[in-house]
């Protein structure tokens, strides 16, 4: 039963074309089990890490170095990003070096390979078309070499 009630909130009753997908995102390579991971999810370019301007944002206790399935929520078809990182001191804030560099793990949607600086939205950006929608994501540390 529930997959019929899943699909009529998913669909438009007049079109039957998505109305709105759900947003899952697994997390890999957890290098701990604790800590919170922050999540954020964007809408365009402009708005792309500015946390104030996200669509949608979660902050996940880490209890083991699992995979993390984060449920983020329904949203409308659309291009988007996500952006995360792990808090390992529960501050709320991506620890940066003197030089801005990330000292906690970090990851974006697509894994992105750029590494002097902070990816664009249209290295991150994917297409929410699917009524259920996975998005696999592996966290990572800054590296020099």
């Amino acid at each position: 039963m529930a997959p019929i009630i899943w699909m009529s909130l998913m669909l438009s009753p007049a079109t039957g074309v998505v109305d709105k997908s759900l947003l899952i995102v697994n997390i890999h390579n957890l290098e701990t089990g604790k800590g919170e991971v922050h999540i954020a999810l964007y809408d365009s370019e402009v708005k792309f890490m500015v946390t104030e301007q996200r669509v949608a944002g979660l902050a996940i206790p880490v209890k083991s170095k699992e995979k993390l399935q984060v449920p983020l929520g329904a949203f409308p078809p659309g291009d988007y990003a996500i952006a995360v990182f792990h808090d390992l001191n529960g501050n709320g804030e991506l620890d940066k070096n003197a030089l801005g560099i990330p000292v906690e793990p970090y990851a974006f949607s697509n894994n992105p390979r750029a590494k002097w600086r902070a990816p664009t939205f249209r290295e991150t950006q994917f297409k929410l078309r699917e009524p259920k929608q996975v998005i696999d994501i592996e966290m990572k540390r800054w590296k020099e070499y």
